[in-house]
């Protein structure tokens, strides 16, 4: 009754060892580095402004993600909790980057 579908939507990149789990979103041609992890409650900050944008397990298109942490506050101490950090917008440098994986399933060769 709670499941929530994963969304990833067309030409976005997902890196090594991500995980997207129920709830998540990913936008149009996002690019999410290894290792980033994206449920429903993510934190999902945008670093890239003077002021920190913050989203909840959705990446916007055309973003560049990696995994991040920021300091949460617990009766026991503060301690580093999990996020995913928005760094930039999809470059024509980063389509290069990804281009490989687009050649392999165009071929159908399987690594």
């Amino acid at each position: 009754m709670q499941a929530s579908p994963v969304i990833i939507e067309d030409n976005a990149f997902i890196g090594s060892r991500c995980i997207i789990v129920e709830g998540a979103r990913v936008g149009k041609e996002a690019v999410l580095g290894a290792n980033v992890v994206i449920t429903k409650s993510t934190k999902v900050i945008d670093v890239t402004q003077s002021e920190p944008v913050e989203y909840r397990g959705e990446v916007p298109e055309r973003k560049v993600v990696i995994p991040g942490s920021y300091s949460k506050k617990f009766n026991s101490g503060d301690y580093h909790v999990p996020c995913a950090l928005i760094i930039g917008e999809r470059k024509e440098s980063t389509d290069l980057k990804t281009s490989l994986n687009e050649v392999l399933r165009e071929f159908e060769v399987t690594v």
